[in-house]
């Protein structure tokens, strides 16, 4: 039958701290043994909430679920003329957020949504869709769906709504279909071009 001797010397030091850390509890009053009932807290909407800084864009309009085909998404109409401010805004927005994977002119092929040849796999699984030139997207898409696509985010594009205003984004379809072949076409009524 083995013997137990008793530890001795640092060991009986290292033995003797776990022993009282076991122990403890909050009758001990140890300062790191504290309930969560004792922690302070305040309530949700308890204080006064700061004000937001200026220049910022309210999130409530967001709608993760939005659908953009929808009558009321294919209704929207874009409020802004096209004039030259609203066309340098918006080519100026364009190049800020978009031309990063749909490309400086529309045609896609965009350095961030490019195959990595070295490691034989793609960034994205989906590539930016063309907004202009041959087999655009936007011209089989309304002012009012390229709108809510901004501002909603779609499959991998994320949503831009809380960085931008209603009017940039607006300006930013107002260029697009500056962009050769970026016109809209609206379908034909349902029993015509049968």
């Amino acid at each position: 039958m083995p013997s137990f001797r008793k530890p001795s010397g640092p060991r009986r030091v290292v033995v003797g701290a776990l022993a009282l850390m076991g122990l403890s509890t909050a009758a001990w009053a140890f300062p790191w043994d504290i309930d969560m009932v004792d922690a302070l807290y305040k309530k949700a909407y308890g204080w006064k909430m700061m004000t937001p800084p200026e220049g910022a864009v309210s999130r409530n309009r967001f709608s993760q679920n939005y659908d953009r085909t929808t009558p009321e998404g294919e209704a929207l109409v874009n409020p802004l003329q096209s004039s030259p401010e609203t066309l340098k805004q918006g080519e100026r927005m364009f190049t800020v957020y978009c031309a990063v994977c749909h490309g400086a002119q529309g045609l896609g092929g965009a350095e961030v949504m490019r195959n990595e040849p070295d490691v034989g796999i793609r960034r994205y699984p989906v590539p930016a869709p063309r907004l202009s030139g041959e087999a655009a997207v936007s011209t089989g898409r309304s002012d009012g769906y390229i709108y809510l696509t901004i501002r909603n985010g779609a499959a991998i594009m994320p949503a831009y709504g809380q960085a931008m205003s209603d009017e940039e984004m607006w300006s930013i379809v107002s260029y697009i279909r500056t962009l050769d072949g970026a016109q809209y076409v609206p379908p034909a009524p349902a029993g015509e071009g049968n």
